[in-house]
């Protein structure tokens, strides 16, 4: 796991992206990257740029392990499940 203070977990469709700041590692799983939180840390939606993104606020992540799933969502009509975008 490599000890970080700020890493983008997902970016976003063009404009925004989500990026942890605080006292953390990362080990980078394709599907699903496992994030050690070593003390309470916040969730950042911003722009590309770095600036905040008032389309909802920071969330505060708790100190603990935490796996970042991808959301998807199923088309019961053509029956196929697609990747969601923020």
């Amino acid at each position: 796991m490599k000890k970080l203070k700020k890493h983008t977990l997902l970016k976003g469709e063009g404009t925004n992206q989500h990026t942890l700041y605080g006292e953390f590692a990362v080990e980078e799983v394709l599907d699903f990257p496992k994030v050690q939180v070593s003390k309470d840390s916040l969730l950042k939606h911003e722009q590309p740029d770095g600036s905040f993104s008032n389309e909802h606020r920071a969330l505060q992540i708790d100190k603990g392990l935490w796996s970042m799933g991808k959301q998807v969502e199923y088309n019961p009509f053509d029956r196929r499940v697609t990747q969601i975008w923020d």
